[in-house]
C-alpha cells in the first residue's frame, strides 16, 4: 500500500474549508437513547438526566482545532445492566452502542461509572473521571475515522488521544473494560488497507463528482488494493460496515466507469448483498 498520501485535492480542499469556518462542535444532531428496565426506581430516577448530560457533553465541546464543523452525526444507545456498590460508591453498570450513522461503529460491554444527578459531565485530559473519559474515548475514536476520510491517516493524532485515554483508565480505580478498548484502538488503527481503502474511496467520490473519471477510477482501484489486503488478513467486520454503509453509491459509480471487475470482486467480498453488486454487472 501507498506510504504516502496520493491524491488529496478535493478532499484537502474540503479540509482547508473546515478550517476557515466559525468554530463549530466537531457532532452535530446527537441522539441519545436510555434502556434502564433493569434498574430499580430510585436507580432510574438518580439517572434520569443522563440523556441531557450526554447529549450536552459531546455536543458543546471543541475536540480537535484542525476539524471543526464537520457536524457528525451520533447515535449513542446506553443499555443499564446494573448497580453495585464500589468503594461505599453506587457504581453503574451499562452496555452502550455508539454510531455514526455510516460505517464507524463501537459496542462496548463494560462501562462502569459513578453518576451525580445535577452535575455535569466532565472530561479533563489529566484527571480521569469514569464516564467522562469514557465519552471523551469514543468521542476521539468516532472523529478519528472522520478524519482518516479528510486527510491521509489524518486520524492519527485524534487515536492517540484514545489510546492515551485508556492507559489512564486502566491505571485507574474503575479499570474494567479499558484494556479491552486499547485491543480496539490497536485492531482499527493497525487495519492499514481498510483504513487506506475508506480515505481511497471518498477522494473518488470527489473526483467523480468533478467530472475527472480518469482520477476516481485509479482511487477506485487503490480502495480495491485496501479492501484485498483487509480481507487476506484482518477480521471484515468493519469493512463491511463500510460497505454496507456506501454499497448504492459505490455501485453506481463503478456502474458508470464500467467496472465489471471490481463489482464481481466485491461480490465475493460481501456476499450477502452480492445480488446489489451483480445488478450493476447486468446494466453494463
Amino acid at each position: 500500500m501507498a506510504e504516502f498520501p496520493y491524491f488529496l485535492a478535493m478532499r484537502y480542499l474540503l479540509f482547508l474549508l473546515l478550517l476557515g469556518t466559525i468554530a463549530f462542535s466537531q457532532f452535530g444532531k446527537v441522539s441519545v437513547t436510555v434502556d434502564d428496565r433493569l434498574l430499580r426506581d430510585t436507580e432510574r430516577q438518580k439517572v434520569s438526566s443522563i440523556r441531557d448530560e450526554v447529549n450536552r457533553f459531546f455536543s458543546g465541546r471543541i475536540w480537535d482545532e484542525r476539524f471543526q464543523g464537520l457536524k457528525i452525526p451520533l447515535n449513542i444507545s446506553i443499555v443499564f445492566q446494573g448497580v453495585a456498590q464500589k468503594g461505599g460508591m453506587e457504581t453503574f453498570h451499562a452496555q452502550v452502542l455508539v454510531f455514526d450513522g455510516m460505517d464507524i461503529r463501537y459496542f462496548d460491554k463494560s462501562l462502569q461509572f459513578y453518576y451525580n444527578p445535577g452535575t455535569s459531565i466532565q472530561f479533563d485530559p489529566v484527571i480521569f473521571d469514569p464516564l467522562g473519559s469514557f465519552l471523551s474515548f469514543y468521542a476521539y475514536a468516532v472523529l478519528a475515522g472522520w478524519m482518516d476520510t479528510y486527510d491521509f491517516y489524518g486520524g492519527n493524532h485524534a487515536y492517540d488521544q484514545a489510546r492515551e485515554i485508556a492507559f489512564r483508565g486502566m491505571a485507574s480505580d474503575y479499570p474494567k473494560g479499558w484494556s479491552t478498548r486499547v485491543q480496539v484502538l490497536k485492531e482499527v488503527t493497525g487495519n492499514k488497507g481498510l483504513r487506506e481503502a475508506r480515505f481511497a474511496y471518498y477522494v473518488a467520490m470527489d473526483l467523480f463528482d468533478q467530472g475527472k473519471p480518469d482520477n476516481a477510477l485509479k482511487e477506485f482501484g487503490l480502495m480495491m488494493e485496501g479492501l484485498e489486503l483487509v480481507f487476506g488478513q484482518f477480521p471484515t467486520g468493519r469493512s463491511l460496515y463500510f460497505l454496507n454503509a456506501n454499497r448504492k453509491k459505490l455501485v453506481h459509480r463503478l456502474n458508470v466507469l464500467g467496472q465489471n471487475d471490481i463489482l464481481s470482486r466485491l461480490s465475493e467480498m460481501d456476499p450477502s448483498h452480492k445480488e446489489d453488486y451483480l445488478l450493476g454487472l447486468r446494466k453494463n
